[in-house]
């Protein structure tokens, strides 16, 4: 234990914290070490799951959000496409109007 606080300071970095020390030892001793679980302390493969167990819900939650964001950009284009229909049928009744009424102005400009 003595040798990993030694290694650590002579690489430059802080000196491990005892649990920390005591944690890798024992770690490394034994996959099933009962004094970790009893200090509270997390041994590596639980540590593991519960990254495993974050990632599965990680990838979920970021498949339904794919789903969410396609089924969002189809209705913009949707929209898009119904808006683009409406400005031309805009633009077709503005140019009906506006012969129309050319029509009418004639009309009445030959009346005696």
């Amino acid at each position: 234990m003595e040798t990993m606080r030694a290694q650590a300071v002579a690489d430059g970095q802080a000196p491990l914290p005892s649990a920390q020390v005591v944690s890798k030892v024992l770690s490394q001793n034994s996959s099933n070490n009962t004094f970790l679980k009893n200090v509270g302390l997390s041994t590596p493969s639980s540590k593991l799951n519960a990254q495993k167990q974050s990632s599965a819900i990680l990838h979920d939650h970021l498949e339904k959000l794919k789903k969410k964001i396609a089924a969002a950009e189809e209705v913009l284009e949707r929209t898009a496409s119904l808006f683009d229909e409406l400005q031309k049928q805009e633009q077709e009744s503005h140019l009906m109007l506006q012969k129309f009424g050319h029509v009418i102005t004639s009309g009445i400009a030959c009346q005696p």
